[in-house]
C-alpha cells in the first residue's frame, strides 16, 4: 500500500510540475494586475486537487468515526490521510503558483484565500495531533485531533464555496467586461 501512496503521489506532483511549465505566460511588457480580472488557466487544478483532498480527508473521518469495529479501520484512516493531505497541500501549492504568476502577488486579500491559510495550518497540526496521541499516551491530545479534524473539514467546506463565489464572480466579471 505504501509503494501505491508514493506512485500516486509522484504521478501527482509531476502532474503540478507539468501544468505549471505548460500553462506559464510570459508576463513581459504587461503588468501582472492585466489577470486580475481573469481565472488563472490552472485553477480546475487547484479545485480538483483540493476536491479530492477533501473527499479522502472526510473519508478518513468516517472511518474513525463509523468503522471503528471493523479490522483494520486505523490502517484506512491513516492512508486515507494521509492522501488527503497529500492532494490538499498539490493543491495549495498549485494556488500559491496561480496568485504568484497570475496576479503578481503571494497573498490575494480574499476571503478564500484566508481560509486557505487556516485550512494550511489545520492540515499540519491534525495529523501531527494524531501521531502525539499514540507516542505521549495523552487524552487531551487525543481530544484535540479529534477536534482538529473536525474543524479541518468544516474549514474545507467553507473554503471550496467560497472559492467557488470567487471564482463566479470573477467569471461574471470578465463576462461583463466582455473578455
Amino acid at each position: 500500500m505504501t509503494k501505491a501512496i508514493l506512485y500516486v503521489l509522484t504521478v501527482c506532483l509531476a502532474l503540478v510540475t507539468f501544468i505549471g511549465t505548460t500553462t506559464a505566460h510570459d508576463l513581459s511588457g504587461m503588468e501582472a494586475s492585466a489577470h486580475e480580472d481573469q481565472l488563472p488557466p490552472p485553477w480546475p487544478y487547484h479545485f480538483m486537487f483540493v476536491f479530492a483532498g477533501f473527499i479522502s480527508l472526510a473519508g478518513g473521518a468516517f472511518t474513525a468515526r463509523y468503522l471503528k469495529q471493523r479490522k483494520g479501520w486505523m490502517r484506512l484512516h491513516k492512508n486515507l490521510a494521509l492522501i488527503g493531505v497529500s492532494f490538499v497541500l498539490m493543491g495549495l501549492s498549485t494556488a500559491a503558483y496561480m496568485v504568484s504568476v497570475y496576479m503578481g502577488t503571494y497573498f490575494e486579500q480574499e476571503m478564500h484565500a484566508y481560509l486557505g491559510a487556516s485550512v494550511f495550518v489545520f492540515i499540519i497540526a491534525t495529523p501531527i495531533l494524531g501521531m502525539l496521541q499514540f507516542r505521549l499516551k495523552n487524552r487531551k491530545i487525543r481530544v484535540f485531533h479529534r477536534w482538529s479534524g473536525r474543524v479541518t473539514i468544516l474549514l474545507m467546506i467553507f473554503t471550496i464555496f467560497a472559492g467557488i463565489q470567487m471564482v463566479l464572480s470573477m467569471l461574471a466579471q470578465s463576462a461583463g467586461s466582455g473578455t
